[in-house]
């Protein structure tokens, strides 16, 4: 038989510390060249992404420090599978167990460890991560779901998750579904855009796959778009490009993506060892993108894969609904998105046969397009369903942060509640009773300072609001998230001189083109707020970007001891000084060796860094393993 049970699991977890400042940008997200655009042929259907990751805020405050955590997980097991979903981390799909063979299909780290992949900063590697929102690792990937159950119709019981995405206002929705008897998991997901707006959708499926010596990855595919770190996308062949075979990560130089051009009318991607077993995926017709990524096998990938999987090493195969991660969709108002994915077990002959042969031969073992079509048809009709939710093991904050956002547009009359992804409206904490209390009486609470609600609904909400300095920066924060930057500017200029505060100095430097303006905008909010440590790297960042060596020398000198020695600090202070030729103090911080726990994916300022400090030593030793994360040469424009 078929079930489904809740549970909690301990597993060793990077603690993740207080949330930082908002993001009022968009990210580090690559935004498509027009090159790119043309190059893709991606014409009308093309949807911009959202200007910024507003709402959102940084989740930047880890120190890679690990503890024990209980976390709540929903367990669905057959005869065959068994499949295990971190309640508490996004919903992820943390394993997917051949109960035959004892099998485990996909990756998990020794334990999580937090680095800096993310829209929002933190990630972690490990199982079927569901990237909703704007191109990278979606907002809610650390973030606690709402979870239930509903009957499948057949005896059985489905897994619902939910959650609210607060940037672009939709409902994330995803149905499991483990029928008796299957060798498949089935997964339904379900984008509705109850606004009056268009809004821009992306979707990808990002499947974690061990990887080993022999490990192949197979898709009926024979050309891709490939983006190396250090080159612009291009196309290339499958599986041979310039006589190098790509379908290998473990044999891939450095990191890259490949971008598969799918023939198939079932789109499809398997991964296998080389005893040709291993995991495969595939989905109705809308999640038509394919994707591999590798690591690489050069210093940097490694340093990399020990960094997020110690001694494991993985690679990624991705499904999305565009071709290619640079892409949106339109989702007019009004309008929904639905696609159903399998994952299962695959099992096939000769891995390493020629290419056309060894794709016929997955696709015959991958593909049931019957009960595809079954699974799609049974979860559709089940998608306005009753849901009952499951009691998880919360306290007051576990649940606000599951359901209250959601709670939150219901009770100010922005969504309708909905039966089918219930959002308990005795859940919200104090940040959200306040945005509540706004939206029905107009007054605003100072705990709202640091906060922000984006939308119509919540612009409508503010221009309706007392007038006050906090107004006037809240209204600015929604404004500018919306793209008229210059009436948000105009609004935070009013708060300024009605009221100084360190979020409206902030927000006037970040979105000043005058780098000489930001930077005194920045300090000035250091010195507003000198234990708001996020603000203090941002001015140190952009002091050192602009050539102001001595100034960031002089602010890294007046810091507490506590602050100087926060591991980004100390970076940027060996930076300045290695820039400024102070060869003695750089030698001290260079050869502690520095650390950093949130160093950026693609960040190559560790090993420009050591280059710059030979050339002032008037040594060559090679870059040590330490700082070695670049994933192509330090040739390429560093970011601090």
């Amino acid at each position: 038989m078929s079930d489904i049970r809740f549970e909690t699991t301990v597993i060793p977890v990077t603690s993740l510390g207080e949330l930082g400042e908002l993001i009022l940008d968009g990210g580090d997200r690559r935004v498509p060249t027009a090159a790119d655009l043309e190059l893709l042929q991606v014409g009308e259907h093309h949807a911009s992404g959202p200007p910024t990751l507003l709402p959102y805020r940084y989740q930047d405050s880890y120190d890679g420090s690990v503890t024990p955590s209980e976390l709540n997980v929903a367990i669905l097991e057959n005869q065959r599978l068994r499949a295990e979903f971190l309640l508490d981390l996004g919903g992820r799909l943390w394993r997917l167990t051949d109960r035959r063979s004892g099998r485990e299909l996909l990756h998990q780290p020794e334990r999580i460890d937090l680095a800096n992949l993310a829209l929002r900063n933190a990630w972690f590697a490990g199982g079927v991560e569901w990237n909703l929102g704007t191109t990278g690792h979606w907002g809610l990937t650390n973030e606690p779901v709402a979870a239930g159950t509903l009957p499948d119709g057949r005896g059985g019981r489905i897994l619902r998750m939910w959650a609210y995405e607060r940037m672009l206002g939709l409902t994330w929705r995803l149905d499991a579904w483990l029928p008796d008897g299957s060798d498949s998991l089935y997964t339904h997901i379900l984008l509705e855009n109850p606004t009056t707006r268009e809004v821009p959708v992306y979707w990808w499926s990002n499947i974690a796959i061990p990887q080993s010596a022999s490990t192949r990855v197979i898709v009926d595919a024979d050309s891709a778009f490939h983006f190396g770190y250090a080159d612009a996308l291009d196309i290339v062949s499958v599986p041979e490009h310039h006589g190098r075979d790509i379908t290998h990560p473990q044999r891939q130089a450095g990191g890259a993506d490949y971008f598969y051009r799918i023939r198939s009318r079932i789109p499809w991607i398997a991964a296998v060892d080389g005893d040709g077993v291993g995991i495969c995926q595939y989905s109705t017709h809308e999640l038509n993108g394919r994707k591999l990524f590798t690591w690489g096998s050069g210093m940097g990938g490694r340093s990399w894969q020990r960094r997020l999987s110690r001694t494991r090493r993985y690679a990624e195969i991705q499904a999305g609904l565009a071709s290619t991660q640079l892409e949106h969709l339109h989702l007019s108002a009004g309008a929904s998105i639905r696609f159903t994915e399998c994952y299962g077990p695959v099992a096939i002959d000769n891995p390493e046969d020629q290419w056309e042969a060894v794709v016929a031969r997955t696709a015959r073992a991958v593909i049931n397009p019957a009960r595809l079509e079954e699974a799609s048809a049974r979860l559709t009709s089940l998608e306005q369903s009753r849901v009952t939710p499951v009691p998880l093991k919360d306290g007051p904050e576990e649940r606000a942060a599951r359901e209250g956002w959601g709670a939150l547009e219901v009770l100010a009359g922005h969504r309708v509640a909905s039966w089918a992804t219930p959002f308990n409206t005795d859940t919200l904490n104090a940040e959200q009773s306040a945005w509540l209390k706004a939206a029905r009486t107009g007054q605003l609470d100072p705990i709202l300072l640091g906060s922000a609600m984006i939308g119509p609904d919540w612009i409508a909400v503010l221009r309706r609001a007392m007038p006050s300095w906090l107004r006037d920066y809240l209204l600015g924060v929604a404004l500018h998230a919306a793209g008229f930057t210059q009436e948000a500017r105009a609004l935070w200029r009013k708060s300024e001189r009605a009221h100084l505060t360190a979020d409206v100095l902030r927000a006037l430097a970040l979105t000043d083109s005058d780098g000489e303006a930001r930077a005194r905008g920045l300090l000035r909010a250091h010195t507003l707020a000198p234990n708001r440590h996020g603000i203090t790297i941002e001015a140190l960042t952009h002091l050192l970007d602009i050539g102001l060596i001595d100034k960031a020398l002089t602010l890294i000198d007046s810091l507490p001891s506590a602050v100087r020695g926060l591991p980004r600090v100390q970076y940027l202070e060996c930076v300045g000084r290695v820039r400024a030729g102070h060869l003695a103090r750089a030698r001290e911080l260079i050869e502690t060796p520095l650390s950093l726990p949130d160093l950026r994916e693609g960040d190559l300022g560790l090993e420009r860094l050591w280059w710059d400090y030979q050339h002032l030593a008037g040594t060559h030793d090679p870059v040590p393993e330490a700082y070695a994360f670049a994933m192509t040469t330090p040739t390429q424009e560093e970011r601090y």
